[in-house]
């Protein structure tokens, strides 16, 4: 409220706000606006699902205030992907990254390395993938196999194998060789960019 710094920095995050319509988004974006004020040049980020970014809401997002786009790409690899249980298959991806740099936003990918049944071969082609896209920055995490979900299940009852810590530690040194390769620096655990 009053007396309050502006906000330097909002992310909309956790899970896929774009579930919800870009005008939601926006209110929610102008109510922070009244409350705290948004310092100049601040980011405004929303995380994505690839399936729910096309041209008409990253235009409405633009036009909101938002700065950047989080695009929850997690493989380019189907079997990859359905393990996950994710809904989208590997060509959204290109075709949301195009949506979000015709509005003038800023691209992030997500990837998650260390499902179950995936190859270093299958983690080396959701990198090449993602380099190829040129985003302004990728964040790369560990799967985290979380209580409640049908994956949780298939690894208590044998079905699909745990996390393993090596075949983790060689997928995350090969992201950060790729990545480096490819003009990004390393600067916190999971995340790279193209500038400071």
């Amino acid at each position: 409220g009053a007396g309050s710094r502006p906000l330097a920095t909002v992310f909309f995050g956790g899970g896929t706000p774009t579930l919800l319509p870009a005008a939601a988004l926006a209110a929610l974006l102008e109510g922070a606006r009244e409350e705290w004020g948004i310092a100049a040049g601040a980011e405004v980020t929303t995380e994505a699902n690839p399936d729910t970014l096309d041209g008409a809401y990253a235009e409405a997002l633009a036009a909101a205030g938002f700065t950047r786009v989080s695009i929850g790409m997690q493989s380019a690899v189907p079997h990859v992907l359905a393990t996950l249980d994710r809904t989208h298959t590997p060509a959204n991806v290109p075709a949301a990254v195009a949506a979000a740099r015709g509005a003038g936003l800023d691209v992030s990918v997500d990837l998650i390395y260390g499902t179950p049944g995936e190859s270093l071969e299958d983690w080396r082609t959701s990198l090449t993938s993602a380099i190829a896209l040129e985003p302004d920055h990728v964040s790369a995490y560990a799967l985290v196999v979380e209580e409640g979900t049908r994956l949780a299940g298939q690894v208590r009852r044998g079905l699909v194998p745990a996390a393993d810590d090596d075949d983790e530690a060689d997928k995350y040194e090969l992201a950060d060789a790729l990545l480096r390769e490819a003009g990004y620096a390393w600067y916190e655990v999971s995340n790279w960019a193209r500038r400071p």
